[in-house]
């Protein structure tokens, strides 16, 4: 498998194309649609709500996974959001 490297100096996936995964208190998983995610050089940025149960999630554990969704998704996340 060929890998190739990109070297962008700001990465941004519109909105909302990200799925952010982390895990509750209890150990379930938790999955919410992203407004914004973009990275700059090798950190990225999230765009979510400070009082949101994912931004808790990440503060007490201090991980995530980010899944970009393909355009066949889009619909699919769009329900996501309401």
């Amino acid at each position: 498998m060929k890998t190739t490297t990109i070297d962008l100096k700001v990465k941004y996936f519109g909105t909302p194309v990200v799925l952010i995964s982390s895990l509750n208190p209890d150990g379930t998983p938790n999955l919410a649609p992203m407004s914004s995610a973009w990275w700059l050089g090798d950190c990225c940025m999230l765009g979510l709500g400070n009082s949101s149960q994912t931004a808790e999630n990440i503060r007490r554990t201090g991980e995530c996974v980010l899944n970009l969704a393909s355009a066949e998704l889009v619909d699919v996340v769009d329900r996501l959001e309401g």
